[in-house]
């Protein structure tokens, strides 16, 4: 039973978290701090999961990723109750917890210092991306069923994730390993240097797609079929939501968490992809992505660690990818991967070996023909001398 209730932690965690934030203080950001500081470290000392039984009850995995709505909904009521001052307190929330615990949650906010939700900011951007953005992204891909592909693009659309949705599914897993894919980052980039490109290119490719897909159709680009408007407008009546909670700051809070969010699927998309190279005309196979099987990463992420499956067939549910153990792996668990590019040096170390083992045991002849002109470019000391033959 271990094996479907795991996929319930995130969102329960996600709630709890959201509890947690309503009594101020450090518990803003405590919580999440060693929510993340245990994946880590659970990701390193749990053997790998290489299990690939079949699930008898899909519907039970299909209902914990639709606890991840309401569970980003809570959360994000928590954001925006905090963001408050005063006596304001959304739907009397405060009263009914301190009638309930005799606990003056209002006054706790209320006296919680500025560096308090600063950190806040920092700890939540993994929960959050988690709840919304991981979850939204297994769902996305349902396009088979109109119910989960809508909740995935609602979910993320609560973070401003627009873009997202459409250019991810219609575009990044054509495009994985080239230089029109905004996800895939070129050698020697760091996560620093790699962002605003891939900020900018994922808003420029779903622009392309939806736009080609309603000149299909014979609709206007700015017509109420344009996908990217609807989520738009859900974006903007969250927003609004947190105008009405608390004002201006609710409004300042509610973007600077969608900002860190976007940010932050960015780098696991940087983490996933990091240099790998594909010639355009030739299909998508597993050693496209780096892969990961640790156990607490994959419970996490709705097995997105199994990346090499998925991006080989990007159809498969969540619970069906299969390990591809043998596959090019990620230096390190999906957490402490993506902690390691905060740090482009270690990153740098960690990586370049791995790169290096990809152009030699993985790589096409034309492949390493890209990979060559890659290292060559990369001005990474450890690349720029391999010898690719």
């Amino acid at each position: 039973m271990f094996r479907y209730l795991r996929f319930y932690i995130l969102p329960a965690m996600i709630i709890l978290i959201a509890l947690g934030m309503m009594l101020g203080g450090i518990w803003l950001w405590v919580p999440a701090v060693v929510f993340i500081i245990l994946v880590s470290i659970l990701d390193q000392v749990i053997p790998k999961d290489l299990d690939e039984k079949n699930y008898k009850y899909p519907f039970l995995l299909d209902l914990a990723l639709y606890m991840s709505t309401p569970a980003s909904l809570t959360i994000f009521f928590a954001l925006f109750w905090v963001a408050g001052s005063g006596v304001q307190d959304a739907f009397g929330v405060g009263n009914i917890i301190q009638s309930i615990t005799n606990i003056d949650v209002v006054a706790l906010r209320n006296n919680t210092q500025w560096y308090h939700f600063v950190l806040m900011f920092f700890a939540l951007t993994m929960p959050v991306t988690g709840a919304g953005g991981l979850a939204g992204h297994e769902l996305t891909h349902r396009t088979w069923r109109p119910f989960d592909l809508w909740l995935g693009r609602f979910t993320m659309a609560l973070n401003w994730g627009i873009a997202f949705p459409i250019e991810h599914v219609y575009g990044h897993h054509s495009y994985v390993g080239t230089i029109k894919d905004p996800a895939t980052a070129a050698r020697g980039d760091s996560v620093y240097q790699h962002l605003p490109k891939a900020l900018y290119r994922t808003v420029f490719n779903a622009w392309e797609i939806e736009s080609a897909r309603l000149d299909k159709i014979g609709a206007a680009i700015f017509s109420p079929k344009n996908v990217l408007l609807q989520l738009a407008a859900i974006s903007m009546t969250t927003t609004l939501v947190a105008y009405l909670f608390a004002g201006w700051i609710g409004v300042m809070f509610h973007l600077i968490i969608c900002l860190m969010t976007k940010i932050a699927l960015e780098i696991l998309n940087y983490v996933e992809h990091y240099g790998i190279v594909r010639v355009p005309t030739e299909p998508v196979k597993p050693h496209h992505s780096w892969n990961c099987n640790h156990l607490v990463s994959g419970v996490f992420t709705y097995n997105l660690t199994r990346h090499s499956h998925h991006h080989a067939d990007a159809q498969v549910p969540f619970q069906d990818l299969q390990s591809y153990y043998d596959q090019p792996e990620m230096p390190g668990g999906f957490t402490t991967a993506y902690l390691t590019t905060l740090i482009p040096p270690l990153w740098q170390k960690r990586i370049t070996p791995k790169l290096k083992e990809w152009d030699e045991r993985f790589a096409s002849a034309a492949e390493r023909n890209l990979a060559s002109e890659a290292n060559r470019v990369s001005h990474w000391s450890g690349l720029e001398g391999s010898s690719l033959t």
